[in-house]
């Protein structure tokens, strides 16, 4: 369970937002349709930021959406389609078993061979001794192993973390055909774009880009239990792999962030958390024109922020 930001050091920022309010007098007004704390924060974000934020019950219109439509880079967040491709390709049930008793619990076919080819696009852009450790680590785990690795990165390292994301797009035919995948299986998901495997140049093939509205349609499939195309047990591994716990309400968690410091440096927070009193899915996208970790830091304390807010009761 991840801590949540201290309500002490929420009113400070508060403060400090109130007292530099002046000085920002000349820069767009905040959003109005936003919970006032939310619209502060990403006002206080400056003139070269960007957000997107969808909020509510999965199976109903939004509690908040601001430019929820607007394509934004999705950083590791873009990872949930991946999961969903992966499992619905490989779960084929085998005669007596359940789907996820069979291929999803098989080795990933053609990991270690796209691990040892470094022409391949999946694996060029990573030095020897990271496909080498990937290979160790991630050469003879199932395809559900191959998935925790690439959502929650547990026991690996960053470039592995990455891979394994790769590993999955190279199965199923490249960026382009994840895409099309996608697409083909809901028409709410067509504001998810897979155009470059992990850590590539962001910008030779485009960057990898959702709506927050289409990423928040693929959460509220995951949160109902019904993605098109899967069965129950497939979609009930799914849900695992996200799971991340529970909340300080006792809510279940289950999630999928997301982080770049290059440019455009981006914040992903999204999932949904389920308790008694249903679930709310959200969907946390920011951006900044700037590059490097002190933008980085800005950014991330920004939509652990906005994240805090939105479950917190008015």
């Amino acid at each position: 369970m991840r801590a949540a930001p201290s309500p002490a050091r929420f009113r400070t920022l508060l403060i400090a937002l109130a007292a530099t309010g002046a000085a920002r007098a000349a820069e767009p007004a905040a959003p109005t349709d936003l919970p006032g704390p939310v619209a502060a924060i990403i006002a206080s974000l400056g003139p070269t930021a960007q957000a997107a934020i969808w909020f509510g019950p999965p199976d109903g219109p939004p509690e908040v959406a601001w430019h929820a439509r607007r394509p934004m880079p999705a950083a590791s967040a873009i990872k949930v389609a991946h999961l969903i491709e992966v499992c619905a390709a490989r779960a084929r049930a085998l005669p007596g078993t359940t789907a996820t008793t069979s291929a999803l619990e098989e080795p990933l076919p053609g990991a270690t061979a796209t691990l040892d080819d470094p022409s391949h696009p999946a694996v060029a852009h990573f030095t020897p001794n990271q496909r080498a450790t990937a290979r160790h680590l991630l050469g003879d785990r199932t395809t559900l192993g191959v998935c925790e690795a690439m959502i929650h990165g547990r026991d690996v390292d960053n470039a592995t973390y990455n891979l394994a994301a790769n590993l999955v797009t190279a199965h199923l035919g490249g960026p382009a055909e994840l895409t099309r995948r996608l697409h083909a299986r809901d028409p709410r998901f067509a504001g998810v774009q897979v155009r470059r495997y992990m850590l590539a140049d962001r910008r030779t093939h485009g960057d990898n880009e959702v709506t927050a509205e289409a990423l928040a349609a693929l959460l509220d499939a995951l949160a109902l239990g019904r993605v098109p195309g899967l069965d129950a047990a497939t979609v009930a591994a799914c849900r695992r792999v996200l799971a991340d716990g529970q909340d300080a309400a006792g809510r279940a968690v289950f999630r999928k962030d997301g982080a770049l410091d290059s440019a455009p440096a981006t914040r992903t927070r999204a999932g949904w958390r389920e308790g008694a009193e249903g679930a709310r899915v959200f969907v946390i996208l920011l951006s900044d024109t700037g590059a490097g970790a002190a933008t980085g830091k800005r950014l991330e304390e920004a939509v652990r922020w906005i994240e805090s807010l939105l479950f917190t009761p008015p």
